[in-house]
């Protein structure tokens, strides 16, 4: 019983209270979320670059196995002989690359599917419907997807003037052409085809990194291609074809890693660059290579 001039003795909070408790959660959680969501995001970028440590190991593997050459791609001008199959790639023994049946010609496979293939992974090569059916398995596709890209990326990696065109690639990744393809009508009459060797720089030289198709409203391209002897990101980012054309641009995917891209070289090792002049002017694509 409550003495005369007593206030009872209260058994819970006041509705201020516990709004200010609710209040007082709802500002941590504010404060929390953006860092979880970085270290969401780190978690993903580092994922990034295992696969793109990954995709290089397969490279290595593909050079010990096939004579000290990378899997053939990129657009491939006036193959000897008109035909892109094993003389048509200069390959007359067809050691240096894997090849699929297509009607009866022995053609390239695509990069992804070459890189899949030095991993140990089974695939078809007796038809091109068998290829394209297998290119859809998630056992190849896992290697080639960024963990901060949304959408499935698809485009070519290879064409040519005949003209033919290979099965289109799932990747996150874009790949070097000036090391890879035949490229007769770029700067060079002898080109790499590649021969990882005969690069002098590979420390600064580029063999994939980040990006989405370019030219997305005809060829999609999975591939930086080579303009001149002295080219890097930066020369790419600022001119293909037209010097304001921006078509360079399209290959850049900005926002994936919050204006950073992820690249592995060609001796292997893995960076993540800033998207500005200096980070893109440090990567090569035919800079490097002969000089």
């Amino acid at each position: 019983m409550t003495q005369l001039g007593q206030r009872p003795a209260r058994s819970g909070f006041s509705l201020v209270e516990l709004l200010t408790v609710i209040g007082i959660i709802a500002i941590l959680i504010g404060l929390l979320m953006p860092a979880l969501s970085r270290v969401r995001e780190n978690a993903k970028q580092v994922q990034c670059q295992v696969n793109l440590r990954t995709i290089y190991s397969a490279a290595q593997i593909h050079i010990n196995d096939h004579h000290g050459y990378l899997p053939a791609a990129g657009w491939h001008w006036d193959p000897p002989g008109g035909i892109v199959n094993p003389r048509g790639l200069r390959d007359d023994h067809a050691t240096r690359y894997i090849y699929y049946d297509d009607a009866g010609i022995k053609r390239p496979v695509p990069i992804t599917v070459a890189l899949a293939i030095s991993l140990g992974i089974k695939v078809r090569l007796d038809s091109r419907e068998s290829l394209e059916e297998d290119m859809e398995r998630q056992d190849i596709r896992k290697h080639f997807k960024c963990p901060s890209q949304e959408l499935d990326l698809r485009g070519f990696t290879q064409k040519s003037s005949e003209p033919w065109e290979a099965p289109r690639d799932w990747s996150s990744y874009v790949f070097n052409e000036a090391i890879l393809g035949l490229r007769e009508k770029s700067t060079t009459t002898d080109p790499t085809l590649g021969k990882a060797i005969r690069v002098k720089r590979p420390t600064s030289v580029l063999f994939a990194m980040d990006g989405r198709p370019r030219d997305q409203e005809n060829d999609n391209w999975l591939m930086v291609p080579e303009k001149g002897p002295e080219d890097t990101l930066w020369t790419f980012h600022l001119r293909i074809d037209e010097p304001t054309s921006g078509y360079g641009k399209q290959l850049f995917d900005c926002l994936r890693h919050r204006y950073r891209a992820d690249v592995v070289f060609m001796d292997g090792h893995v960076e993540s660059i800033p998207m500005t002049r200096e980070g893109l002017d440090s990567v090569g694509i035919s800079k490097g290579i002969r000089d």
